[in-house]
């Protein structure tokens, strides 16, 4: 059977869980940069603890192998040779989740029979960053990135999805609505153990509480 891409290669699948983890929160705090996000003290601490407790665990390598591969990624993300934007993680964002951290929470979910608490609280953030897509006037879907204009290179039929939801509806809707359409994620995700009440709490403390004290509140 033909290996998916990248996944034979642990740097690339480390860095591509990394950043689809970090890429929600990141824009949701206003940061443009991998770079921004990893001097940020809130969003560095929910990486770091992503990291330590529900990445590595569930990648199938050694410590040995992980600890310096890991030392290596946060490096280039914090030092980076090119400073690419946030925004051009998000114009596929959702597919980059779906290959790279949803594997990830399955793993760890079928492990430890729960659920991982900071790839659940990227997920909501998602949720919630993609639950403002509009189409713009020239027929494209676009988010609204820290006051300017982000578009997106996701199927449509996912965009439009998202199109008809809302950041401020209630928790329980939103988590519905979202986590059961195929459209979006060729499949239902409901059908995680316990994914639905946990997004459903996470994207509650999100709209209560602000994004920083949510993340602090996720591992605690």
């Amino acid at each position: 059977m033909a290996e998916k891409r990248g996944e034979s290669d642990p740097r690339r699948r480390m860095t591509g869980c990394l950043q689809s983890l970090i890429m929600p929160p990141g824009i949701m705090a206003g940061m443009d940069t991998l770079r921004d996000c990893m001097k940020n003290e809130g969003l560095r601490a929910f990486l770091g603890h992503a990291l330590l407790h529900e990445i590595m665990p569930n990648m199938g390598l050694g410590r040995e192998t992980l600890e310096p591969l890991a030392i290596a990624v946060c490096d280039e993300m914090e030092h980076p040779t090119v400073i690419a934007p946030l925004s051009l993680l998000l114009q596929n964002g959702v597919r980059a989740w779906m290959q790279d951290a949803l594997p990830l929470l399955e793993k760890y979910e079928e492990r430890e029979e729960r659920l991982p608490p900071c790839l659940c609280m990227s997920l909501a953030t998602l949720i919630m960053l993609f639950a403002g897509v509009r189409r713009e006037e020239n027929g494209r879907f676009a988010i609204l990135k820290n006051g300017e204009t982000c578009y997106l290179n996701e199927d449509e039929e996912l965009l439009s999805s998202f199109s008809h939801l809302s950041c401020d509806m209630p928790p329980e809707s939103l988590a519905y609505a979202c986590l059961s359409d195929r459209a979006i994620w060729n499949r239902d995700l409901r059908e995680i153990p316990g994914l639905e009440e946990k997004i459903t709490g996470q994207l509650r403390d999100l709209q209560l509480l602000g994004l920083l004290e949510a993340l602090e509140r996720t591992w605690k």
